[in-house]
């Protein structure tokens, strides 16, 4: 079985006082950073926002992406008149709601650089933990900002618990937090098209990655407790979904093996 490594950085979070020209310093790769969002319009530009102020001084290769997934509420409109203010932010939009899933699916399509940083705009993960994770990206390809605590009620945990642990039964491959922020090579997005059409397609890829010899790893973060919109949860349909996602990765994996041999 392949096990997926954890690991921590002594790389500490920047400050207020870290200047662009310490962070130039290093040597890090171009990043797109990615938020999907819906019905945020308590947070979204305050999130956007300060992902400009971090970072704009920072000297890195960058860019911001935002997909407003139909909402129904001003996300799409706080986000657009935000354009004009913060630097190197591009808007896109879903006319409906298509779901978290096709929302990642087409932030991924529009990221331009060699790393994707994929967010949330709920305001769980502060976007500082990206100083954390680039410093991992010259030895590990994926690095997944697994969760010490998900704030998860008894149902939710229990199913967030049996999908991570599906790959490592099922396909030899341990996912950890496969929901989880994370920083991946876009690479990796690019190589391995999903079958999933749910959020197991998070899963899916990493299972790729991981048979194809990539390196991930996991680095433990702390995370707020959602304070504004309204969170999805789960229901009957999504994990029925997301079953049904499992077979067909599975059926996808078995059919490639047997016509190419064992990854």
């Amino acid at each position: 079985m392949k096990q997926l490594q954890t690991r921590r950085s002594a790389v500490g979070y920047p400050n207020d006082e870290r200047s662009g020209e310490e962070i130039r310093a290093v040597s890090l790769p171009g990043v797109s950073l990615c938020f999907p969002a819906y019905n945020e319009e308590a947070s979204v530009g305050e999130v956007l926002t300060q992902a400009h102020e971090l970072l704009a001084p920072s000297g890195l290769d960058y860019e911001i992406l935002v997909c407003n997934d139909g909402s129904s509420d001003r996300t799409g409109e706080i986000a657009d008149s935000l354009v004009d203010r913060v630097a190197r932010l591009r808007v896109l939009h879903h006319e409906g709601n298509l779901g978290i899933r096709a929302t990642f699916e087409h932030l991924y399509s529009e990221a331009s650089k060699e790393f994707v940083f994929l967010n949330s705009t709920d305001q769980q993960w502060e976007t500082r933990i990206l100083f954390d994770l680039l410093p991992l990206a010259g030895e590990w390809d994926v690095v997944i900002a697994s969760r010490r605590d998900k704030h998860y009620g008894v149902v939710r945990d229990f199913v967030s618990w049996a999908f991570n642990a599906i790959p490592s039964i099922l396909f030899g491959v341990r996912t950890v937090d496969a929901g989880a922020v994370k920083l991946m090579r876009r690479e990796i997005i690019e190589r391995f098209p999903v079958v999933s059409r749910s959020p197991f397609s998070e899963a899916e890829r990493l299972i790729r990655a991981s048979r194809a010899g990539y390196r991930i790893t996991s680095y433990p973060v702390s995370v707020a407790a959602r304070e504004a919109g309204e969170a999805k949860g789960v229901s009957l349909n999504s994990v029925t979904e997301a079953v049904k996602d499992v077979a067909r990765v599975w059926r996808s994996l078995r059919k490639k093996r047997n016509h190419h041999g064992p990854p």
